[in-house]
């Protein structure tokens, strides 16, 4: 898990710049989720609770406190439901390993299914960003390199089922002799190898090449420098790039996400023959049950092939007629 400052606005900002993209809120709901966050934070505040290490028990005991004040109960299901979709995205992202608010209002843990893409959604934005990049000109340093970030960063991100936030972080020393797999430390501190597929190669020497040429990257030691030169780039920043290529394919409407695309990384290769437990393995999950919320994924896909193409959903057993040859 992260270490991080106590959370702070410049942290809410980023953080619901991250649900925003992700969700397509509009500018008032993203208000009124900035709203709810910093109510609970300073109630946490005053309480001596702090809000990374909030547990289930202090979010109860908050609800509570609504409910003595006489808040609505359509006004505390909103709260609830931006805390939610909050500390989601600080499990994601690493900050937090569960999010406390899971069993709060049902008591029972929602195993919401993983939503991914269509093979054929990544394959239109993976050749969008190979395309962009190849119309960039060699005067246009800026557009390029970060057209070449894009496919690059897209590229890796399903080749590997890779998090965001493990790719981002990522030393330029592990990619100077890229070979097909890649030791990264992920959750937990927990050690293990992703494989990048021959596209995701060629785009990764593509961008080492561009990288090489920048001089305020050459004192830089991350594989994605920050567009300023310090530090790394921003999970914002990929979301933001991403969610401007789906644009300009008419796809913005998906919410189209680096956890998405991690998500189609599991679906595509369950649904070609891979095996749980290999799956397990590329995507970092300490517990098998996690991985297996994938085969309900397959499950429905399965269910509704099976409703589309059986002979039988095309005939009326009540109609005699529709039996005669």
């Amino acid at each position: 898990m992260k270490n991080t400052k106590e959370t702070n606005s410049k942290f809410i900002d980023e953080t619901l710049e991250i649900i925003s993209l992700e969700k397509g809120l509009s500018a008032n709901t993203k208000i009124a989720y900035k709203k709810d966050i910093a109510l609970t934070f300073n109630w946490f505040k005053k309480n001596e609770i702090e809000s990374l290490n909030a547990s289930e028990q202090d979010f109860r005991a908050f609800f509570s406190f609504l409910q003595n004040r006489n808040y609505k109960s359509s006004t505390i299901r909103r709260k609830m439901s931006s805390l939610k979709n909050f500390y989601e995205i600080l499990k994601e992202e690493d900050y937090i390993n569960i999010n406390p608010l899971n069993n709060i209002e049902t008591y029972k843990k929602e195993n919401n299914l993983p939503k991914s893409l269509t093979e054929d959604h990544m394959i239109a934005m993976l050749k969008k960003a190979k395309d962009d990049l190849e119309k960039k000109g060699e005067d246009d340093i800026f557009n390029k390199m970060r057209s070449s970030r894009t496919y690059t960063i897209l590229e890796i991100l399903y080749s590997t089922g890779m998090r965001i936030s493990e790719l981002v972080s990522l030393p330029l020393s592990d990619f100077l002799r890229i070979s097909d797999l890649l030791q990264i430390k992920g959750k937990g501190n927990v050690y293990r190898y992703v494989a990048f597929n021959n596209e995701s190669k060629k785009a990764i020497k593509i961008w080492l090449l561009l990288r090489s040429s920048i001089k305020l990257f050459s004192n830089n030691r991350f594989m994605f420098p920050n567009n300023n030169g310090k530090g790394y780039v921003t999970r914002q920043s990929i979301y933001k790039d991403l969610y401007q290529l789906s644009k300009d394919l008419n796809m913005h409407s998906i919410n189209v996400s680096p956890h998405k695309i991690r998500h189609s990384f599991a679906t595509h290769l369950l649904n070609r023959g891979a095996d749980l437990r290999s799956l397990q393995k590329f995507l970092g999950h300490a517990d098998i049950s996690t991985t297996e919320l994938y085969t309900k994924v397959q499950s429905k896909r399965l269910v509704g092939l099976l409703k589309d193409i059986h002979p039988l959903n095309k005939i009326d057993l009540k109609n005699k007629e529709s039996l005669k040859t």
